[in-house]
């Protein structure tokens, strides 16, 4: 790719600590302070949507890696966590973790997963966590799935 992308978004204040995420032709995401700031419970926070941001954008690099090499997976998630502390230039993220978790039908499709890095194709392409100033660190665990439920291979 040799010309830039641009992605536009734009936040308005509604009330109180509340505002709204909001592009043209998407629905709007409402957003709020955390409440261990002084913000509403049950409204996705800046932070929350930092976090979720990384975990989508490792997800929609395994996918991409998944396609360009022929390797069949049948589910994949996460279960991430971000970590804040006080540090010396203010409160900062000092770590993202996130745990993935990839199912395949066989042994070969996890072999294939492992002989080509996925692990490491993730942590060096996915360009969110790479704009970060702090460490993402994944827990990478490929399983063949065991039981005879059908389902719909991804690709």
């Amino acid at each position: 790719m040799t010309r830039p992308i641009t992605f536009e978004a734009s936040v308005e204040w509604q009330e109180g600590r509340r505002g709204v995420i909001a592009h043209e032709g998407k629905p709007p995401l409402p957003v709020a302070t955390p409440p261990e700031f002084g913000g509403p419970p049950g409204v996705w926070t800046p932070e929350e949507l930092l976090v979720a941001s990384v975990a989508s954008c490792l997800m929609s690099t395994f996918v991409y890696f998944a396609d360009r090499f022929k390797v069949p997976f049948l589910s994949y998630s996460t279960a991430e966590k971000g970590r804040m502390e006080m540090t010396e230039r203010g409160l900062r993220f000092t770590e993202i973790e996130v745990a993935i978790t990839v199912g395949v039908g066989d042994a070969e499709a996890a072999d294939k997963i492992a002989a080509l890095r996925f692990e490491e194709k993730l942590e060096k392409y996915c360009p969110v966590s790479a704009a970060l100033n702090c460490p993402v660190r994944l827990r990478f665990s490929v399983s063949t799935t065991p039981d005879d439920r059908p389902r719909e291979e991804v690709r």
